[in-house]
């Protein structure tokens, strides 16, 4: 290789070595030391609120590179000695002088005031070198406005984007308790039945499934319960199990939960439950024509395993008033098939049972001008009156 050139790409490789070296060694440091902040409403009660904005702005600072954070036990320890305080110190004409004494580049602190289930957050920040003073502030209810807060003293600092916000940051920094109240209405068809808030008895049902029961509560979990007695209450599905209706809601301040009791008596839902199909046709000798029907039906037993199934049933009327009918039932992949025949001035009624569930079918045949026929499809796992039979409800 020509020594010229070889000298020449020993050269480049120095400086491409070195330069990020270099490069690396002039970015500056900044040393800030965060105040604090202060609670600037009148009440109190929210005073919590400085240690943890605080916190978690130096934790989100902490973390920066190019950021240094005087420890808060060393600044108190250098204030003291000049007969200052952190606390108001940026109401002090000497802010500037006490950032020299701190040995550091920027103060940063301010104050805080909550609106009702918001907060608003503002942040000075004071360059020691110049005096220069900027101020801005962040409005919210969850932590996500403290991580605002100190991403924008990052980016003013460095002059690059920091972003400290997570998924689990969105939690509220309000206390519940200290918030304004939200709203519970609860709609009920029941009449006079007893309400509990909470465990504890709240009043009576007024039976108009129009007119909503308002109740202001707390923000916080809260339950709702209804009790009408022993036959009320709600069914548990597949299981079939009985319960008095109870409800587990959450209240945000200055909103309103909308619930509805679904508490019925348990022989409806029993009712509704057992009940599979019921029809029934009527077949005039003035007007002979055959029918078809056909029912599809599911369900799930009482062991979490789902039914599927089908009835299907082809009557043929006559017109010497005689009334025959085939069937084919399919229950959970079983196929049967039956032939019911009713003779001129009789009636017949036929059942079978496939599984758990019962098929009924009637043909009448004892009018001279008509022939009637009735069927029903039941669950047999599921019978009105059996939440008398649980012992423990």
């Amino acid at each position: 290789m020509n020594p010229l050139l070889k000298k020449f790409t020993a050269l480049v490789f120095l400086f491409l070595l070195v330069t990020p070296l270099i490069l690396f060694a002039q970015t500056p440091e900044i040393k800030l030391a965060l105040i604090g902040f202060e609670n600037m409403d009148e009440d109190d009660e929210h005073d919590y609120l400085t240690a943890l904005i605080t916190a978690v702005i130096r934790e989100d600072l902490s973390n920066t590179e190019g950021i240094i954070l005087l420890e808060r036990g060393l600044m108190n320890k250098v204030l003291k000695e000049q007969q200052l305080q952190i606390s108001g110190l940026f109401d002090d004409s000497d802010a500037v002088e006490a950032g020299k004494l701190l040995g550091s580049d920027y103060l940063a602190g301010g104050g805080y005031i909550v609106m009702d289930t918001e907060v608003l957050v503002d942040v000075t920040l004071i360059s020691v070198e110049t005096g220069e003073v900027v101020s801005f502030s962040s409005r919210g209810n969850s932590e996500d406005i403290i991580h605002m807060s100190a991403e924008k003293l990052a980016r003013n600092l460095t002059g690059r984007r920091h972003m400290y916000r997570t998924e689990d940051s969105d939690r509220p920094i309000i206390k519940e308790t200290l918030m304004p109240p939200g709203k519970l209405k609860l709609f009920s068809p029941l009449i006079d039945a007893r309400i509990y808030l909470d465990d504890e008895f709240y009043g009576y049902t007024v039976g108009d499934n129009r007119v909503p029961i308002e109740i202001e509560l707390q923000p916080g979990m809260h339950t709702v319960e209804t009790d009408l007695g022993s036959n009320f209450g709600v069914i548990i599905e597949p299981e079939i199990l009985f319960e008095k209706w109870k409800k587990e809601f959450r209240i945000v301040s200055g909103k309103t939960v909308v619930l509805e009791d679904p508490t019925r008596h348990f022989n409806e839902g029993l009712y509704r439950l057992h009940n599979i199909v019921y029809e029934s046709e009527t077949f005039y000798t003035s007007e002979i024509a055959p029918y078809n029907t056909q029912h599809d039906f599911s369900f799930t037993d009482r062991n979490g395993v789902p039914i599927e199934g089908s009835l299907t049933i082809y009557f043929e009327p006559t017109e010497d008033n005689s009334l025959s009918a085939q069937v084919q039932f399919f229950y959970d992949y079983q196929r049967e098939v039956y032939t019911i025949e009713c003779e001129p001035g009789n009636s017949l009624e036929f059942e079978k049972t496939l599984g758990f569930t019962d098929l009924e079918i009637e043909l009448n045949c004892r009018y001279s001008n008509r022939m009637s026929a009735s069927w029903s499809l039941s669950r047999n796992d599921v019978y009105q009156g059996m939440h008398r039979e649980q012992p423990d409800y």
